[in-house]
């Protein structure tokens, strides 16, 4: 296999990731309130959660062609519910948690123990009921066609697909780190609380398109 089919592979791979994630939806406000309530360090399993859960509908994807993307949409509305019903469990947590001042850096480590992985499966889980990332990225490889089909290049395309979600939200948690740094304990209670409204509006939003 000849490297600029591997480069070119990769290239495609790190466009489509973006493709995916760079509309700032309800997850992108959730990594930015992430980075905001708990500081970039505490921040980055949440951006790992979604990173890692895009890169197996990318795997996904390249493995089952057509097959997988029509049976999940067959699928519906389970995963719709399901994921209406996280995002408004999600939102009662963010309001919660805007009601009383936000942890600060020097927290016992005690406290934090556990919660990386907590976080990591919670952001995880949420994308993952999320049905249209494995639709898109699987209509992505019937675009390609044959090319996809050879492991280095699917290999390729789907670093490229996991490089780019994972550097995307790793930049959304660092914005969102740097405006705690800025900010006041108010203004976090404030961004915490606005999270909340737009995870309960979205969640609210995904039961609603299941049932019609």
């Amino acid at each position: 296999m000849n490297l600029p089919a591997l480069a070119g592979a990769f290239g495609a791979g790190l466009v489509a990731g973006l493709g995916a994630v760079l509309p700032l939806g309800a997850m992108g406000i959730l990594l930015l309130n992430e980075g905001s309530s708990r500081g970039w360090r505490r921040a980055v399993p949440a951006a790992l959660g979604v990173g890692v859960a895009d890169l197996l509908f990318a795997i996904v994807a390249l493995a089952a062609g057509t097959v997988v993307a029509p049976v999940v949409e067959g699928w519906e509305p389970w995963p719709s519910i399901i994921g209406g019903v996280l995002l408004l469990v999600v939102a009662v947590v963010l309001a919660r948690q805007a009601q009383r001042p936000a942890p600060k850096d020097d927290d016992t480590e005690s406290s934090r123990a556990g919660t990386g992985l907590a976080r990591f499966g919670m952001f995880f889980a949420l994308t993952v009921v999320n049905p249209f990332p494995l639709v898109y990225f699987g209509a992505i490889a019937v675009g390609f066609g044959e090319s996809l089909s050879r492991m280095p290049v699917a290999t390729a395309f789907a670093l490229g697909v996991g490089i780019a979600s994972v550097g995307w939200n790793l930049v959304l948690v660092s914005l969102g780190a740097v405006l705690r740094a800025r900010s006041t304990d108010r203004i976090q209670r404030i961004v915490t609380a606005v999270g909340a409204a737009i995870s309960a509006v979205a969640g609210v939003v995904m039961l609603v398109l299941a049932f019609v």
